[in-house]
């Protein structure tokens, strides 16, 4: 079962991290706090935020929960959160020719394949949200939630496994 979003669900800062309170308890987004932020309602344009994560994630056949949080920290980082810097230079190159969109899967690699949700796009780069651990070419570590921008040159789009169809007798 997918939490929806609630008109009840409310931000707050706790601890220096941004959190989101619903129903089901409280969610700690990987967004640090800069100011104290007094309980903020969640909006109607958040919400559409969390429904484009969710349709993009769909894809993943992820559990609810982790597609809950994944989506959570989407709209966290859309809304409170402030890229790091550019860190193309920590990624392989791919030589792609592809601008993906926002809500793009797209894959990158540094010393491993990391998965990353695009956030927003430009002409040459993207704003991406990491979904799984990344190891730089460096060997520095990314978790999953760190948001950053990347040229498009070293994004592919992440393309769902196909599912054999089934043939009937």
């Amino acid at each position: 079962m997918v939490t929806e979003p609630h008109f009840d669900w409310q931000w707050f800062e706790q601890q220096g991290q941004l959190c989101l309170k619903t129903a089901q308890g409280i969610h700690r987004t990987p967004v640090l706090c800069k100011s104290d932020l007094q309980r903020v309602d969640f909006t109607l344009g958040q919400a559409e935020l969390y429904w484009q994560s969710l349709f993009a994630l769909e894809a993943l056949h992820w559990p609810a929960e982790a597609v809950f949080a994944a989506c959570i920290d989407a709209v966290a980082q859309l809304e409170f959160g402030v890229a790091d810097a550019h860190k193309s230079f920590y990624l392989q190159n791919t030589h792609s020719h592809q601008h993906p969109a926002p809500f793009d899967l797209v894959w990158l690699c540094g010393r491993n394949q990391a998965l990353a949700l695009v956030l927003d796009s430009s002409d040459t780069q993207s704003r991406l949200m990491l979904l799984s651990e990344l190891e730089t070419l460096t060997g520095r570590m990314f978790q999953a939630g760190y948001s950053f921008s990347s040229l498009h040159d070293r994004l592919s789009l992440y393309h769902p496994p196909q599912t054999p169809w089934r043939k009937s007798a």
